[in-house]
């Protein structure tokens, strides 16, 4: 089990990857190795795209590690080249062809499906728009846990804020969306 780096070993290790230390860089990456993978799993579910994908993002951060600011929080540059690296793996999945068993459904399914992706597109819409009416600092809260992938603690280091505030002001905004997407949610709006 690898273990957690303070803040200052993670930015000693940085600084050490930065001037060529491999042995730093691979420090680096096997101490977010665990959470690259939780990352991974959650966006492509199987076990073998997930170890591609937390692979690939390893070695595209050892190449760009001389670009990265040592003075931000290195975990969530990391989970953002892996998210991306995920990403990657499911478009390319898109465009392997596919047997032409895979065409061959019958007209009231894919009618069902065209409905089904036209909800969530709508819902993703209305979603984005929600989170732009936020507050300003409900707003950055909320895309640097879910788009940034950053744990509670790392973004009260980078807002200098108590670990309960940003709790709290998360709290608010996933109450303020709830609220602000009701609408989207019912039926009537998607029918």
């Amino acid at each position: 089990m690898t273990k957690k780096l303070s803040i200052a070993q993670e930015r000693e290790l940085v600084v050490w990857a930065q001037a060529g230390s491999r042995s730093a860089m691979q420090d680096l990456l096997e101490a977010h190795r665990p959470t690259m993978t939780r990352l991974a799993r959650r966006m492509l579910r199987d076990g073998e795209d997930v170890s591609d994908a937390v692979q690939e993002a390893m070695l595209k951060a050892a190449r760009a590690i001389q670009s990265f600011d040592s003075t931000r929080p290195f975990a969530p540059w990391l989970m953002r080249i892996t998210s991306n690296c995920c990403v990657d793996l499911i478009r390319s999945a898109s465009q392997r062809p596919d047997s032409l068993d895979a065409y061959d459904t019958p007209v009231a399914d894919a009618s069902a499906d065209v409905q089904c992706s036209t909800e969530t597109a709508m819902l993703a819409e209305a979603l984005e728009e929600a989170i732009q009416r936020l507050p300003e600092r409900y707003r950055s809260i909320v895309e640097m846990r879910h788009y940034r992938h950053m744990e509670v603690l790392e973004i009260a280091q980078e807002l200098g804020k108590p670990e309960g505030t940003i709790k709290s002001w998360l709290f608010r905004a996933r109450a303020l969306l709830k609220v602000s997407l009701q609408p989207a949610m019912s039926e009537g709006a998607l029918a």
